[in-house]
């Protein structure tokens, strides 16, 4: 019995098997694990920079069309291919990118995604662990970095045990991240006041549409990992429209309540303005707690990439992959990553798109019926994401107009299509 279970649970954390239907889930679990997700700590960032330019209406306006709209619509479509194959979003790319680029560009490109979320949001949660201790940086660096790596292994320890231990994290989590809100808004209001917070309407340079494709930015890597976790979800177009709610319930509150801490701090560094509103040291511990969820799925995602790049299938693997992911995260927050958090955001708001983009085309279009794939590199795919990437490059820096993500997302998938259907090619 116990070896039975012990296969179970690794057929259900491999990479490149599909996930039988008898194993799937109600679409609570996986709603959960993306509401843990987005419970994290850049979402209480991006919602302190929004608050410096725009007021409160407008904020909601930004979210209803970002967050609402867009990443609801773009994580159901993928939620719902990552059900109806099985498979995780590495191995699912094998099917457009052929199994070689998959492996070389696709997995790098979601690695990287991963490991710089793991690495941010560790650091973060450093700086609250230190600030909670009364650690500073500069002058006790040895203790820091000891502190730095125990809250990285702790964050890791679930993912690497694996998908089940990650829901029942995010069952603790995620109220404890509500009593963390709760707690924000009730010291807000008592430090400012309603009528600060309802009237604040500061004269910021940031644009609407780059508020939107900033929110979208934060969110973008859930249009290609979602596969991840989907695929534990019955494959019914029902369920994964319902999935996504665990993204909005938890992320349109979050966003705003970010925003409510950093008006009239100027600030929108979490753990500074933690301090300012005169947190109690358990809203420090709470804020690790609720960090916690988000992390798990970066990690395990993580783990995921890295068996699939080395075409490794086996329970054990996977767990030492997921450890050495966390280890090199820990690094790249001792590094000081969260220098580059902004930039990051927008790096992935350019990358992901044209990759989701290629997926969707190629299962809904092109050919949704093989499970595996017998091309090893898809020079289709190659120029597709090409010339999404300069499209998205060119709207956002060159000539801003309209939401990159979004039209990088569209040339990408539409420009495969075309490619398939000119050359009449079979891409596997």
């Amino acid at each position: 019995m116990e070896n039975t279970s012990k296969n179970s649970q690794e057929n259900i954390d491999s990479v490149l098997t599909s996930i039988p239907e008898n194993q799937r889930q109600p679409w609570y679990v996986p709603a959960f694990i993306f509401g843990g997700l987005e419970f994290c700590i850049p979402v209480l960032l991006v919602g302190g920079i929004l608050i410096g330019n725009f007021s409160l209406l407008e904020i909601i306006g930004i979210l209803l069309i970002g967050l609402v709209f867009f990443q609801w619509i773009g994580n159901a479509i993928q939620g719902y291919i990552g059900a109806k194959t099985g498979l995780t979003s590495s191995a699912l790319a094998a099917l457009s990118f052929g199994k070689e680029q998959s492996r070389i560009i696709v997995g790098i490109v979601i690695l990287i995604l991963t490991l710089g979320w793991w690495a941010i949001q560790t650091s973060v949660a450093a700086d609250a662990f230190s600030a909670l201790l009364g650690i500073n940086k500069d002058e006790n660096l040895f203790l820091y970095i000891l502190s730095t790596t125990i809250i990285g292994l702790l964050f890791a320890i679930p993912s690497i045990l694996g998908y089940a231990s990650i829901k029942w994290v995010d069952y603790i989590a995620i109220p404890a991240g509500l009593l963390l809100v709760t707690v924000a808004l009730y010291l807000s209001f008592s430090n400012l006041g309603w009528e600060k917070i309802s009237t604040w309407n500061p004269e910021g340079n940031m644009s609407f549409i780059e508020a939107i494709n900033l929110v979208i930015s934060i969110n973008v890597a859930q249009w290609l990992i979602a596969p991840d976790y989907t695929r534990f979800a019955k494959p019914t177009w029902r369920d994964n429209i319902l999935i996504p709610l665990g993204i909005i319930i938890v992320g349109f509150p979050l966003f705003i309540v970010g925003g409510i801490m950093s008006i009239g701090t100027g600030n929108s560094d979490i753990v500074q303005v933690m301090q300012e509103l005169g947190f109690p040291a358990w809203g420090f511990v709470v804020l690790w707690v609720a960090t916690w969820t988000s992390q798990l799925v970066s990690n395990y995602t993580g783990g995921l990439v890295l068996c699939n790049m080395f075409n490794l299938n086996d329970g054990k693997s996977r767990k030492v992959l997921t450890l050495v992911f966390a280890l090199v995260g820990i690094l790249l927050a001792l590094l000081g990553i969260m220098n580059q958090f902004v930039n990051f955001l927008y790096a992935t708001a350019l990358i992901i798109p044209v990759i989701a983009g290629v997926i969707m085309s190629h299962y809904f279009f092109v050919d949704k019926i093989m499970l595996t794939s017998k091309q090893s590199w898809n020079w289709l795919a190659t120029v597709s994401i090409i010339i999404g990437l300069l499209v998205g490059y060119f709207t956002q820096y060159v000539y801003p107009i309209g939401i990159p993500a979004v039209l990088s997302l569209i040339v990408s998938g539409a420009l495969y299509l075309l490619l398939n259907n000119l050359l009449n090619t079979k891409t596997r």
